[in-house]
């Protein structure tokens, strides 16, 4: 006959919710109860039905998981992280790609809310405010990560891409480069847009003028910044540096370079950003920014268990990681 939860609490003289706190590793529980309910589990060989637990704990111990593109090194150490973090503490994860577009972000939310996950960590477009509010409303956690949406009180695990972008463009400047090309990640995000006023910024400050022309608009999709800049190619433009916001369209610049048979960095410095598994495999290996990646995952879930244990969110609700510059092959001084 199969031992159930009520069985377990009959026997240990506790309740079912005593029981189910014990399972779920809670603090509020006398260490001597503790200690004899596990016991009784460990006699019986117990696993608790998962159905039976979330009525008992009105849970479903699932968190949804929202990537714009999860082929993206950088959201797959993100995923990982956020899946490592979250299954120490019973809980698994349902991920849903965006690809980043609008109504597959809307479709994706409108699942994890079919599916009743406790909680909903995401990178987000702006475009999605609506849905991120209505989440606020309705009482489900959100946590934003990488990105966050303007005025979301949603918590928010970041980098400061403007400053990011900036120390990346000046490292350039400072190579002598002064005709650099930048490769925008997707603009209707709060990245993509960060890391172009950075570039910008760091332009103005070294007395370079903006050029419109040697400013491509990417997705953040290796094939947007190869296209992108096999374009400015083709119109013979001067440029000696290529920014990307980020890693991935990085790599895409690179294919497009050595179509058009340029060395790297002998013809063409580039500079990605994120410092993802990719940047120290390709040759010559890629200088960018490094932001670490598996940290902002495990802290989005950390953020994610403090917020459903204390039932508030914390307080900073922007979380800033610090980057770092990393030097490689990719950059060369000019006069």
């Amino acid at each position: 006959m199969r031992v159930t939860i009520k069985d377990i609490a009959n026997e240990a003289g506790v309740s079912i919710t005593t029981v189910s706190r014990v399972l779920n590793n809670r603090e509020d529980v006398n260490e001597k109860t503790r200690e004899k309910v596990l016991k009784i589990i460990e006699k019986y060989n117990y696993n608790p039905n998962s159905v039976a637990r979330s009525l008992v704990m009105n849970k479903t111990y699932t968190i949804g998981l929202i990537v714009p593109d999860i082929s993206n090194p950088f959201f797959a150490e993100i995923a990982r992280a956020v899946d490592d973090e979250l299954r120490g503490y019973g809980y698994s994860v349902l991920v849903c790609n965006t690809d980043n577009k609008k109504q597959r972000e809307k479709e994706s939310i409108d699942l994890l809310r079919s599916k009743q996950v406790d909680s909903i960590i995401g990178s987000f477009s702006d475009d999605i405010y609506e849905e991120i509010f209505k989440l606020e409303r309705e009482g489900i956690p959100v946590v934003q990560i990488d990105r966050f949406v303007k005025d979301s009180k949603a918590p928010a695990i970041i980098v400061d891409n403007t400053s990011s972008a900036y120390l990346a463009t000046e490292y350039l400047i400072k190579k002598g480069h002064k005709k650099i090309v930048h490769i925008a990640g997707d603009l209707n995000t709060n990245t993509g847009y960060c890391r172009a006023e950075g570039y910008r910024m760091a332009l103005e400050d070294n007395n370079i003028d903006f050029n419109e022309e040697l400013f491509l608009q990417g997705d953040f999709g290796l094939r947007s910044a190869y296209l992108a800049l096999k374009e400015l190619l083709e119109k013979e433009a001067s440029f000696t540096a290529v920014f990307a916001s980020n890693d991935l369209m990085a790599i895409g610049a690179y294919e497009a370079l050595r179509e058009y048979g340029l060395k790297i960095p002998e013809d063409v410095s580039v500079f990605g950003h994120d410092n993802s598994l990719l940047s120290s495999l390709v040759k010559p290996g890629l200088s960018t920014m490094h932001q670490p990646i598996y940290k902002l995952g495990k802290k989005a879930a950390r953020v994610v268990i403090d917020i459903l244990k204390d039932n508030k969110y914390p307080e900073p609700r922007r979380i800033i990681i610090k980057t770092s510059l990393v030097e490689r092959a990719s950059v060369k001084a000019i006069n």
